[in-house]
């Protein structure tokens, strides 16, 4: 846990923060602290590592707007095997995620 920690405090752009969740599965937010005016104030993506150790999930442009509906249960994400990491690494994961998809957006409803 501490070496993803660390993978991700580096790799992650200005502006946002990574904070480990406690819980009983591994998993961490990357949290928007620097909003651009005009759009919406609670902004991350969550970073999840499956029980196995073998999985890596990405998730991002999710949001609780409206009544609990399938869409809400449904969450985009993409899953990377963890083997890969050790060609590509953490920051060209998350390189991809910020240029390729918004954050997740909560605190609509």
């Amino acid at each position: 846990m501490r070496y993803l920690t660390s993978e991700l405090e580096r790799a992650v752009p200005p502006g946002w923060i990574v904070e480990f969740v406690e819980g009983a599965r591994a998993s961490w937010r990357l949290t928007r602290r620097e909003i651009p005016e005009g759009e919406w104030p609670i902004q991350e993506y969550a970073i999840l590592l499956s029980a196995g150790l073998d999985l890596i999930v990405f998730t991002h442009s999710n949001n609780d707007v409206g009544p609990l509906g399938l869409h809400h249960v449904l969450q985009n994400a993409f899953v990377v095997d963890a083997s890969a990491l050790r060609e590509f690494g953490v920051s060209a994961c998350l390189e991809h995620l910020f240029a390729n998809y918004r954050p997740n957006e909560w605190g609509y409803t």
